[in-house]
């Protein structure tokens, strides 16, 4: 395996030297800080909204969460301790203050049960999960009456990344309604070259 290789592949679980380069490539790249902003704007979070974040990699959006949150709370699971580290460092003031909760591990096997939630996302991370409808059925479970599920995806590889872009929200779009959501709707985010979109789905 190249070191490019390894190191796209540390995108998925970052670890090592090379997992804090993919943590540090993930908080100060451009187009991924405008996927996190462009998430949470889609979000429209309420104060007292519970949020929950599926793969907060270095806690930009949990960062920016917080901000529009008052009385409401953050949790976030990640598989990566280098991430928990990284982010944990961006959000030490309202961890501090009981705002913000960062899980290292499963979302579907939690260490305590999970309470529900009004609103929950992912950035960049769908593409890694290997049975997407199993993942947001246990997803839907966690959410409050009336909540929304966001999900963030740009390709990376391949020519037509567009194409690419467009096959995969139909996807979700098809996975969201077999499990219920009444209401989803597909928003792009037109980077070059390639663009980004998120599927906002409510129950």
């Amino acid at each position: 395996m190249s070191l490019q290789q390894e190191l796209v592949a540390q995108f998925r679980q970052p670890t090592g030297t090379l997992g804090r380069l993919a943590g540090w490539t993930m908080a100060h790249r451009p187009s991924n800080r405008q996927r996190n902003a462009f998430t949470i704007d889609l979000l429209d979070l309420a104060p007292n909204d519970d949020v929950l974040e599926v793969g907060y990699g270095p806690g930009l959006a949990i960062e920016l969460a917080n901000r529009r949150i008052v009385d409401g709370s953050i949790v976030g699971f990640d598989h990566s301790e280098i991430m928990h580290a990284q982010a944990s460092r961006r959000n030490a003031t309202a961890i501090a203050a009981g705002k913000v909760e960062l899980v290292v591990g499963d979302v579907l096997d939690p260490p305590r049960p999970l309470p529900t939630f009004d609103k929950i996302y992912s950035v960049n991370v769908v593409q890694f999960w290997p049975e997407p409808r199993q993942i947001f059925a246990g997803l839907a479970s966690l959410l409050k009456p009336g909540g929304c599920i966001a999900t963030t995806y740009m390709p990376r590889i391949g020519k037509d990344k567009p194409g690419q872009a467009l096959a995969h929200a139909r996807k979700l779009e098809r996975i969201l309604n077999e499990l219920g959501f009444g209401e989803s709707q597909t928003h792009w985010l037109m980077l070059e070259p390639t663009p980004a979109l998120c599927v906002v789905a409510r129950t």
